[in-house]
């Protein structure tokens, strides 16, 4: 498994070199991570995200708990966590740069693209995951950065819509792949069985 996890991390924006930022996890003890996790199978796809995350990016692995929310944003956090394999920045590796005022970190993000896109994308397209998947989730140290770089991006005249443009637009996650309307968010993370016809049969 791969993921943006929940457990007993903070999710921050660290501050790197050229040409960006990234987020990554600082240990909190009475901090929640909420994200997404993913099912990754395959030797290959294990070798080519350690050869691109430990060997390339400096990144080390920790095994975290995932706890799914389930039934409704009343219930809590439920369901039976399970393992997660998390890729994190630590103060060890080279790129580090540690805390560092908003209005800098903001201002390197307007400057900042690479191979994947520009660096606005990145944090803009973050800030819109929290916000559409999870709103009952306040980020103030996130949404506090997005303003900054939308307003720097305005005073510099550039389209932010361009910025946003990559070479497809990504798709909502969806929590239920046999839904063809949006519902409310709900945490469901079981899927529902999709309606059927059933055929009766004289034995």
């Amino acid at each position: 498994m791969c993921c943006m996890t929940a457990g007993s991390m903070t999710a921050r924006v660290a501050c790197w070199r050229q040409p960006g930022r990234v987020a990554t996890l600082i240990e909190d003890k009475e901090g929640i991570t909420w994200g997404c996790a993913f099912r990754v199978t395959g030797s290959h796809a294990l070798d080519y995200l350690r050869q691109r995350e430990c060997t390339l990016g400096g990144y080390v692995t920790e095994y975290i708990k995932f706890y799914p929310r389930l039934a409704s944003e009343q219930s809590g956090i439920s369901g039976e966590a399970f393992p997660a394999l998390v890729y994190i920045a630590t103060p060890k590796n080279e790129h580090w740069i540690g805390e560092e005022p908003l209005l800098v970190t903001a201002r390197q993000i307007v400057e900042c693209r690479g191979p994947s896109g520009h660096n606005v994308e990145y944090l803009v397209r973050l800030a819109m995951f929290m916000r559409d998947e999870l709103p009952g989730a306040c980020d103030e140290h996130l949404f506090e950065l997005e303003g900054l770089v939308r307003r720097f991006v305005a005073e510099a005249n550039v389209n932010l819509e361009l910025l946003l443009v990559g070479s497809v637009t990504p798709h909502r996650i969806r929590r239920d792949t046999h839904e063809e309307v949006r519902r409310h968010v709900t945490f469901e993370f079981a899927s529902r069985v999709p309606d059927t016809k059933l055929r009766c049969l004289h034995i």
